[in-house]
Formats: C-alpha cells, sequence, structure tokens
C-alpha cells in the first residue's frame, strides 16, 4: 500500500489545480463556491481480506465545515433500492496529519464529516455481494465479487461513491492488483510512469469526467481470456471469466461476432459507441456464488452472469437473447433518455414516466433484430410474441405504463415491474405495426428511434411529460393517440386488431404430450410445506387430465391404489410410461377438502397450444405489411 499511496500523493502533486474566479456586480449577487477539484480513489485488490478490498478516497478541497459522503441507494437500469451502502465496513476519516475526524452515519448510505476543512482522505472496506445472495435481493449483475487472487467483479458505483453536490466533479481511479489478473472494460487505462516496475502487482490509473462515468463503467479483473473484433466500425472486447476453464472467449466469438454485425446491420445509422466491452462471468452457482444470472446494461459495455454448466449451444443462445437486449440500449436510455436519467439522484432518486421506451423498445428490438436479419424463423419470432401477450396478461392489464414507471420502486407497482419486458415490448411491436400501416410499409419503429435520437442524443435529455408529444411530431397522429389510450390511460390493448393489420391470426395446434409433463413446463408440482403433490393451473390444456376431470388445485392422493406425495413425485413420471392406451385408471383427488375418485380410459396424450399464424385471407396490402414488418 505504500507503493500505491506514494505514487498518489506524486500524481497529486504534479497537477496544478486552476480555481475559477467568481465576478459579480454586487454583494447580493454572490453565490456559493462550486468545488472542481478532482476527487482520487484508490481500491486496492492485492491486500483482500476476509473477502474484502480497501478504499481510499481523497478529496483535493472542501469549503464547508460538514461534508456528506453517500454510496448509492439504486443506479440506473436497476429499478429497485439495493442500499450499496450496506456493504461498507470500518467507514473513517482522517485529517492532514492522520488525526481521526468525527463521522455521523445516517441511513444506509450516508456518513456526514465534520471538520471536512480539514478532511486529508476517507477509508473503507467494501464486502462483495455473490457470496450472500440469500440474504439480499441484489440480483448478480449489479452485485460485485471479491474471490481473491482469481476473479474481481467492479461495479464501481458499489466502491466508490460522491460528496455532496460534486456529481460532476472529476474521478481519478487507480486499482492496485495481482499482476496475474488483467482489467477488462471499455475504460481506457492512462499508464502511470512506473507502471510493470513492481514484482507482483500492478496499479491501473483511469479517468473519468463525472461521477456518472464511474456508474457506467464495470471492470473485472481475471485471468485473461478475452478477444476482440471490429464490427461496422466499433471495436468489441469479449472478456469471459470460467473458473473451471468449461468456456473460452475464442469458442464463443464467432457468434457474439454474427450477432452484434446482425445488430449493427439492423439499427442502421443511428449514432453507437466507437468502442463496447461484454464482460461475461460464468458462475459455479454453489451457494457461495452468483445466482442471478442475465445482464446490467452500460453505454459502451454490459456485464453478464449465466451458469458455467450451460451447454455451448445454450450458452449462445442465452448470449444472443441477453446480450442483445443490452446491446440494444445503446439507444434507449443511453442515447434517447429523460432529464430524470440524464441527472440521475443516486439517493433519493426521480423515476422517469417512460420505461416502457427503455426497456420495452429494446426488448422488442432484440426479438425483431433476429428475425429481420434471418437469425430466427418466423414462426420462431411469432413464437415469442405470442408468449409475451401470454406472459402480459398475468399482470394488471389496466395499470398505466407510465403511473407505474413514476412509482416502479414501490407496490403495488414494482410487482407489475417485469412486465416492461412483456406489455412493454408489445406497446413497441403495436407502433411499429401502426407506422407501417401508415407509411404503406415504408417506415417503423426503427426509423422513429433513429429520428429521435437525431433530436435527442446522449447530452439531451427530453422533459418527460413533453415526449408523446414529441413521438406524435416525428410520427403520426394514430401513434399518440395509441399511447395515450394504452400507456397513460391503461387501457387494455386489443393485440388481435393490430396483428391483423399485417396478416396474421391466432389458431391452436395439437402436439405430443407426456402425461405429467410438456417438456419443461410439469403439470404437478410438489408442495414443501405440506408434502403433497398439486396439479397445476395450466392441466386444462392436457387432453387426458382434463378428460379425467383433474382442475387445477387438485391435490393428488393415489392412483390405482399407489400413493403419491412430494417424496416420491417422479415415479409418476415412469409409471405413467407403463399404462397402456385403452386401460381404465382410477386418481383419487383431494378438492376443496373432499377427497374424489376419477375414473378414465387411458388414451395418448396431446395438449392444445395456441399460436400465432398467417391468415390465409390476408389481402394482397396486410401481406405488404407483414413483409416490410420481418423482412420476409
Amino acid at each position: 500500500m505504500q507503493r500505491l499511496t506514494k505514487l498518489l500523493t506524486n500524481l497529486a502533486l504534479s497537477i496544478s489545480i486552476l480555481y475559477a474566479a467568481t465576478g459579480c456586480k454586487s454583494v447580493q449577487h454572490i453565490t456559493p463556491e462550486k468545488n472542481t477539484s478532482s476527487i482520487i480513489a484508490s481500491i486496492d485488490l492485492l491486500g483482500t481480506k476476509d473477502d474484502k478490498v480497501k478504499v481510499e478516497i481523497k478529496p483535493e478541497y472542501f469549503t464547508t465545515d460538514t461534508i456528506s459522503y453517500y454510496i448509492p441507494k439504486i443506479v440506473p437500469g436497476t429499478y429497485q433500492n439495493n442500499n450499496y451502502g450496506k456493504y461498507i465496513d470500518d467507514f473513517n476519516a482522517f485529517d492532514k496529519e492522520g488525526k481521526p475526524l468525527y463521522v455521523q452515519k445516517y441511513g444506509e448510505n450516508r456518513w456526514k464529516i465534520n471538520g471536512a476543512k480539514q478532511l486529508d482522505k476517507i477509508t473503507y472496506w467494501v464486502n462483495d455481494t455473490f457470496d450472500s445472495e440469500d440474504t439480499h435481493e441484489i440480483f448478480s449483475p449489479t452485485g460485485t465479487n471479491i474471490s481473491k487472487d482469481k476473479n474481481f467483479i467492479l461495479n464501481l458505483y458499489a466502491f466508490v461513491g460522491y460528496f455532496d453536490g460534486m456529481t460532476e466533479n472529476k474521478y481519478k481511479l487507480f486499482i492496485k492488483h495481482p499482476k496475474n489478473l488483467e482489467a477488462s472494460t471499455s475504460v481506457d487505462e492512462i499508464i502511470p510512469e512506473n507502471k510493470g516496475e513492481n514484482i507482483n502487482y500492478d496499479v491501473d490509473f483511469f479517468l473519468f469526467k463525472r461521477y456518472a462515468d464511474v456508474v457506467d463503467s464495470p471492470i473485472m479483473y481475471s485471468d485473461p481470456d478475452r478477444v476482440t473484433f471490429t464490427v461496422n466500425g466499433i471495436e468489441i472486447l469479449l472478456s469471459v471469466y470460467s473458473p473451471n476453464k468449461v468456456h473460452k472467449a475464442a469458442r464463443i466469438m464467432p457468434q457474439m461476432e454474427r450477432m452484434i454485425r446482425a445488430q449493427r446491420n439492423f439499427l442502421g445509422d443511428i449514432n453507437a459507441t466507437k468502442k463496447y466491452s461484454v464482460l461475461l462471468y460464468l458462475s459455479t452457482t454453489k451457494q457461495d456464488d452468483a445466482l442471478g444470472f442475465g445482464a446490467l446494461e452500460h453505454n459502451t459495455s454490459t456485464l453478464v452472469v449465466l451458469p458455467e454448466s450451460i451447454s455451448k449451444k445454450k450458452l449462445n443462445e442465452s448470449l444472443t437473447d441477453v446480450v442483445s437486449h443490452e446491446f440494444f440500449h445503446i439507444v434507449t436510455p443511453l442515447t434517447i433518455h429523460s432529464k430524470e436519467i440524464h441527472n440521475f439522484d443516486y439517493n433519493t432518486p426521480k423515476m422517469s414516466e417512460h420505461i416502457w421506451l427503455y426497456e420495452g423498445t429494446t426488448e422488442y428490438f432484440s426479438i425483431l433484430f433476429q428475425i429481420t436479419q434471418g437469425l430466427i424463423a418466423k414462426e420462431d419470432f411469432f413464437e415469442r410474441i405470442l408468449e409475451k401477450i401470454e406472459i402480459s396478461n398475468a399482470f394488471d392489464n389496466t395499470m398505466s405504463f407510465t403511473e407505474m414507471s413514476k412509482n416502479i420502486l414501490v407496490e403495488p407497482y414494482r410487482k407489475n415491474y417485469r412486465n416492461v419486458y412483456e406489455k412493454g415490448a408489445l406497446i413497441s411491436m403495436c407502433i411499429d405495426i401502426i407506422m407501417r400501416e401508415k407509411s404503406n410499409g415504408e417506415y417503423g419503429i426503427v426509423d422513429l428511434m433513429r429520428n429521435l435520437s437525431s433530436e435527442f442524443g446522449s447530452n439531451r435529455p427530453f422533459e418527460d411529460d413533453e415526449l408523446i408529444q414529441t413521438i406524435r411530431e416525428f410520427s403520426y397522429p394514430e401513434i399518440g393517440v395509441f399511447l395515450e389510450n394504452h400507456v397513460v390511460n391503461g387501457n387494455p390493448i386489443d393485440y388481435e386488431f393490430y396483428l391483423k393489420k399485417v396478416g396474421l391470426q391466432f389458431g391452436t395446434t395439437t402436439l405430443k404430450s407426456s402425461y405429467f409433463i410438456n417438456g419443461q413446463q410439469p403439470f404437478v408440482k410438489g408442495s414443501e410445506t405440506t408434502k403433497e403433490v398439486v396439479f397445476e393451473s395450466n392441466i386444462q390444456y392436457n387432453n387426458f387430465l382434463k378428460n379425467l376431470g383433474v382442475q387445477g388445485g387438485d391435490v393428488l392422493l393415489s392412483i390405482d391404489d399407489k400413493k403419491y406425495d412430494i417424496k416420491n413425485i417422479y415415479d409418476l413420471f415412469g409409471d405413467s410410461n407403463q399404462w397402456k392406451i385403452g386401460d381404465t385408471i382410477s386418481f383419487k383427488v383431494n378438492r376443496d377438502g373432499k377427497e374424489m375418485i376419477l375414473s378414465s380410459e387411458v388414451i395418448e396424450p396431446t395438449i392444445e397450444k395456441r399460436i400465432l399464424e398467417s391468415n390465409p385471407t390476408a389481402s394482397e396490402q396486410q401481406i405488404k405489411f407483414l413483409k416490410s414488418w420481418v423482412n420476409d
């Protein structure tokens, strides 16, 4: 730590700090001096103890007697209060003589420091979140990992905080790390003069223009397994941490390159970053490792967590779905966003009204590009649209999406959050279809996003209450009516009405099934509390169980006098394979406290599945709109 402290001191002495004089015409117009000094932060990955790392923060000066230091309660893209300050231990403040200053902690995320004019540095230790996920709700890609000499996941907002009113100040970040571990990130490293002179460690130096850039820049330290490639002018870094070396970056790269190339072709000339990193952490799924699988978007990177045991095929499929969604966030909200996001308050946030745009449009793009760029078949695309319709019906279908967005951190809105990926995507689908109908197939929602990107951009946010009118001006009056009706007022959407415009209709098909499971979807479940076997509500789609008279919620007691409970639930699948078509079979069930016998002949099990299909009577115009929609 001495070498790192010396390096920080030498650098600080070598930098000339310019103080801007504030001019004024009279005493009455004097305004408080704004602190424009830089903040120096250092993270010591070499001195890890008990799965904790030490952080040191050195501000250059303060003009007030007290100052508060914050660790974020929430960060953009998470939509829940994570209170990262809970993972801070042994917080201390020191003056320039090394004497401790008085510190008071308020809540989970704020420390008030007295004697701020004399403050030289603060120090604290940071715990990780991966090894305690059974005790909190922090989603793994938004959390942290501290695995000494192996891997560090640095979502920097959990390590480095901010002082009152100083989120726009520059940050100089130094990270001391073992030589065998290298940083993977989209942030350009600035090489210190003595880098490489140390025997067993290095010091990386990063410079950030403001705190939002710190928040937006995850770093993964690991034994390097990474590849870089270029797609349409974007330099892509793929860095993989696979603890048991199950997966390699070089083997994942071909599918990743194909996917991102397809995304860039889909977006066309919509503004995009020149550098993008995919940081992939593969979990052992043990109790002390990450268990939340998915990703968190950033302006120039995404941090992905998936299980290491996943097959290569499933890994490629998951990366296509997950990373494509996160990559499309470069359009919204990273390019198109409101003032609430641009000036995000990390501890008392004001949420934007338009999560349907940020998450819904992004999710819609992540499946639309796959059909337009030939990555999936038309039938697969239709199936994904239908799945979103069915899942969205499980949520409150009359809830205003703008009201939900503004209040997403509290109930009852929070429990409806997942619907932004379902109905939110369907909202964008309907907008797309309306635009194609009004433009005779010439324009769609991608064109709308391109125009909005040109109008706003990453440094020019929009006003929340003006967005719908702006969209109306950049598209058609009918789009404004749709948004007011279904997004603001919460009226349910008649998806059949809009899908008919592109020549599609709902239908059914019969598929082979098993008696108690359809693919990965069982018709029964075991109750941990009662130890009983209970039928799920989806048995209505199973022709055998439906003919037998079974209802969702029935408790299975026995079949032909063999008793079943949670201990032998898996016998159901093997025993049913021995049944013979035409034999009579009897189920004893408990329904609402009453035992009943249900008897029937054994028949071939099938399920009735709802599908989305082309309408054979579609008009030429409808067929034209469909082709323009899915690039058929």
